[in-house]
């Protein structure tokens, strides 16, 4: 499956005119094209694919109850674990991120990151690494 819509083209293109600062704010038109895709929208998992050296293993969630993500207008987030709090976008080393800063349902602090893969208005495919494993989730909304 090919989840690089026309928007993840635009974005992409927009991510790579930029400097060789290790962290910077996203420019203006980055960041409302970027909200404007993921926000107020729910974002449910299909998959998620784990790659391990030269391993990779894929795990499909379609026709099941699965993950959900809800990134909204106001800069909240919650999902279907109840983490809720906020989240921003930011390009660190000239890669577009969401960075959350969330509660758990028991109050205590959850702090992560997606490396944002592509971007359209129906697909999203993030991804994260622990040591060497790598997973990439791929998402749709029916909005």
């Amino acid at each position: 499956m090919n989840f690089k819509p026309i928007y993840t083209l635009l974005l992409s293109s927009l991510l790579f005119v930029s400097t060789i600062s290790c962290s910077k704010e996203i420019a203006p038109s980055e960041a409302t094209l970027s909200y404007q895709l993921i926000a107020d929208k729910t974002w449910y998992l299909e998959y998620a694919q784990t790659t391990n050296g030269t391993n990779t293993t894929t795990k499909s969630y379609v026709g099941q109850s699965t993950y959900f993500i809800n990134y909204l207008k106001n800069l909240t987030t919650l999902d279907s674990d109840g983490l809720a709090g906020t989240y921003s976008l930011q390009n660190i080393n000239n890669l577009l991120q969401i960075q959350v800063i969330a509660k758990t349902p028991n109050g205590n602090s959850s702090t992560y990151q997606y490396e944002v893969v592509s971007l359209g208005a129906k697909k999203m495919v993030l991804s994260y690494s622990l040591g060497a494993t790598k997973t990439q989730l791929f998402f749709s909304t029916q909005r």
